[in-house]
């Protein structure tokens, strides 16, 4: 029997669309509410990866504990690269996650190698992603002859996970895609019009969304806060922020109405 945990690929994918048709007297089976849910959110994930954009919503800062040699993640909301949401839950206290060491210098890049997207010292990168996991056993009160257990899961909890892979995140290129498409303090809509009619955005191998680059240390040393960078997160750029930008490249006056909600 399906656990109803949409893969990745699944909601990521362009394709069309099937609903239910109900009709009286219609027998309807776990099939039938299954398709239900996946139509509405895999709908939903393709308008938040085409429409809004991935990256984080708010919150999700990586900072260190007091011995330094941890990492936690503030509470906050994100979108995965294939539109699925991502929220972390206000606790007590955050779940912290050991940093490792650097490697030995041996099997660091020659002195000398330069890249935009790597580093001559140790770097390792905060990643989350979108974990779903099944919940709450139930009884079967009625078998199939896929599912000859006494129990099942009855719900699918939206989760995540951090990881701490050791490579370095890349940076966002925040350079402008469409350099032409104002001409004279006109829309050049022809150049828009050509770039969205390019190509759709890919359905992601890698789903999961870069946090921050972390400085590694050495033995016998330790992180400092200056070695977290969270500039390598992709942002989505929600109205308010949006709005935000826009108030602040027309205006030069600082003490300017605060636009927004917050």
């Amino acid at each position: 029997m399906d656990n109803g945990i949409e893969s990745p690929e699944a909601c990521a994918d362009l394709k069309t669309f099937v609903r239910n048709r109900y009709f009286y007297g219609k027998l309807l089976d776990v099939s039938h509410f299954e398709s239900e849910q996946a139509y509405f959110n895999e709908k939903r994930w393709l308008l938040n990866r085409l429409v809004t954009g991935y990256g984080v919503i708010c919150g999700l800062n990586v900072g260190l504990t007091d011995d330094s040699k941890q990492i936690w993640v503030d509470p906050g909301v994100a979108i995965d690269q294939a539109g699925r949401e991502i929220v972390v839950p206000v606790r007590s206290k955050p779940i912290p996650l050991p940093v490792p060491e650097a490697p030995p210098a041996e099997d660091l890049k020659p002195a000398g190698h330069h890249d935009d997207d790597a580093d001559d010292g140790a770097v390792a990168s905060v990643y989350i992603c979108r974990h779903d996991c099944p919940g709450d056993p139930e009884p079967i009160l009625a078998s199939d002859c896929d599912s000859p257990a006494p129990c099942s899961t009855g719900s699918t909890r939206e989760r995540y996970t951090i990881e701490i892979r050791p490579c370095k995140a890349h940076r966002m290129d925040i350079m402008c895609q469409i350099p032409d498409v104002f001409t004279g303090g006109r829309l050049n809509y022809k150049e828009l019009a050509e770039f969205v009619t390019s190509c759709c955005p890919p359905a992601p191998c890698d789903p999961c969304i870069a946090l921050a680059n972390i400085k590694l240390a050495h033995s016998g040393q330790c992180c400092s806060h200056g070695d977290i960078d969270i500039t390598v997160r992709p942002i989505v750029y929600t109205n308010d922020l949006l709005f935000e930008l826009m108030l602040g490249l027309t205006s030069y006056n600082q003490n300017r109405p605060k636009g927004g909600k917050y």
